[in-house]
């Protein structure tokens, strides 16, 4: 998953299954497409989880509670273009070890 630190807002693709949760979901916590793009383009993920052959769930910390995750599919390499799939918010307890939560 280098492709996250090479990739400018041109090389992400937002589906109309992403765009259409954005919009189910908007709430104070959970960010429209602008801040997604920012969050991918500017934060480091919390994890990442292959999900199958060129997808992937990326997981961005939102609060203390709930965490931001992204699913990702790679389109291309040479150009890097990367498929927004789906998002939404769950609980950050599912990523943290039972040790830590």
């Amino acid at each position: 998953m280098n492709y996250l630190s090479k990739i400018e807002a041109e090389n992400l693709r937002a589906t109309y299954h992403f765009q259409e949760r954005i919009s189910e979901r908007k709430s104070e916590i959970h960010p429209d497409l602008n801040e997604i793009y920012h969050i991918i383009l500017k934060e480091q993920p919390v994890g990442i989880l292959k999900q199958e052959e060129g997808k992937f769930k990326l997981y961005y910390e939102r609060t203390e509670k709930h965490d931001l995750i992204i699913i990702i599919s790679i389109k291309s390499t040479n150009p890097i273009f990367l498929n927004l799939v789906t998002c939404f918010l769950e609980d950050a307890n599912k990523r943290r070890r039972p040790d830590e939560a």
